[in-house]
């Protein structure tokens, strides 16, 4: 993407997104749903989420950063990643 998402949109998007792709039908989730309770996003779709978050921010997130804790919900990941790209200007998220 040549523009990166602000927190209200990537939050917004991210929870449309999920509710499209990743959680089983009948199930919707919101900024605040826990991710990983029951079973929502599994060690499959937390790539997807990876890749997603990447994408959508325009960044890389370094393996350093990628863990279960900053993925909790997508409220939680806009927190972790998103004031980092406003504040970097670049294409790294920095540990």
């Amino acid at each position: 993407m040549s523009t990166r998402m602000d927190y209200p949109t990537f939050v917004s998007r991210t929870v449309d997104w999920i509710n499209r792709t990743l959680v089983p039908p009948g199930i919707t989730i919101d900024a605040d749903t826990p991710l990983f309770a029951d079973g929502l996003i599994n060690s499959i779709r937390i790539l997807k989420l990876i890749a997603w978050t990447e994408h959508a921010l325009d960044i890389r997130i370094p393996d350093s950063l990628i863990r279960m804790d900053h993925f909790r919900t997508v409220r939680h990941i806009a927190e972790q990643f998103v004031p980092r790209t406003r504040d970097l200007g670049g294409t790294d998220v920095a540990a």
